[in-house]
């Protein structure tokens, strides 16, 4: 893998601090939800760590849009 593949993989994935502040939440609600799964945040676990997808994330949020025009 090229140095530009392998920064532009490991961009895409963030630590939960980056990802709470990418949704604009605090790291406790992502990890709250981890547990209770109450906001369905897509995540990866590898061992311990949890990394979130930021394409996965950009998916997440425009499921949860709100009061879009139709047909738009």
């Amino acid at each position: 893998m090229s140095c530009t593949k392998e920064s532009a993989a490991a961009s895409r994935w963030m630590p939960t601090a980056e990802a709470a502040r990418y949704l604009g939440i605090s790291p406790s609600t992502l990890c709250n939800d981890r547990c209770t799964r109450s906001l369905g945040v897509p995540f990866a676990r590898l061992g311990r760590k949890i990394l979130y997808d930021r394409e996965a994330l950009d998916r997440f949020l425009l499921a949860r849009m709100e009061g879009q025009i139709q047909g738009a």
